[in-house]
């Protein structure tokens, strides 16, 4: 006659795989969200070709960020206000503009996942003469592309100012991306993109913020 299993036995084999459950969920975790990393680099990759066509399109400028306060309001003579209308026909899908690993954003509102380092390259401030009109930068104006931040990830808590469009701003860890593993995948002006930590982002080299475009 066959022995059943003790109350014993039975506790052990049941602390063995919650002790195994503990250790593998998270590595599982860590490789789920490693393949939304992967599928978002590929998204900034796409998006920044997009912007990359536009730019042929229209005489070497980059699209223009967006229009920080008035919502209606277009772009002198382009029937667009934000960045990513200008840069949605190079794009195969809207898809494309949202991150796997979004947590907030509502892609049925036209607004894209991604933020435009608009202070760089394109802001409007309709409430200040400083910016009361398009600085569009030209592909030319911009000595290190290869090292220059267009556009990528932006954080869920702070990225959408009052202009409901994403943005990303070097100056508050806020508005740096920490959802792939503590860091988020950039594009940079010659065409690549990049997973950069938070560290990265926030680092002075000579006085400049790296690797963005301006001094802070």
């Amino acid at each position: 006659m066959r022995r059943g299993f003790t109350l014993i036995e039975l506790l052990v084999v049941i602390a063995i795989i919650a002790i195994l459950a503990a250790i593998l969920f998270p590595v599982f975790a860590r490789a789920r969200e490693k393949s939304r990393q992967t599928a978002c680099l590929s998204n900034v990759k796409q998006i920044m070709l997009g912007v990359l066509m536009y730019a042929q399109d229209y005489d070497e400028v980059l699209p223009p960020a967006d229009s920080w306060y008035a919502l209606d309001n277009r772009l002198p003579g382009l029937d667009i206000t934000y960045w990513h209308e200008g840069v949605q026909p190079y794009v195969a899908n809207w898809q494309v503009f949202v991150c796997p690993s979004q947590k907030a954003g509502n892609p049925e509102a036209n607004l894209p996942g991604y933020g435009w380092n608009y202070q760089e390259f394109g802001y409007r401030n309709t409430t200040s003469h400083a910016f009361s009109t398009y600085p569009r930068t030209a592909l030319g104006e911009v000595e290190r592309p290869a090292e220059s931040i267009v556009l990528g990830d932006s954080e869920d808590t702070a990225a959408r100012g009052s202009s409901g469009s994403r943005y990303l701003y070097r100056r508050h860890e806020l508005y740096l991306p920490a959802r792939h593993n503590g860091g988020g995948n950039m594009a940079m002006l010659d065409g690549h993109a990049k997973w950069y930590s938070q560290s990265e982002l926030r680092k002075s080299v000579a006085g400049v913020a790296a690797p963005w475009r301006f001094a802070p």
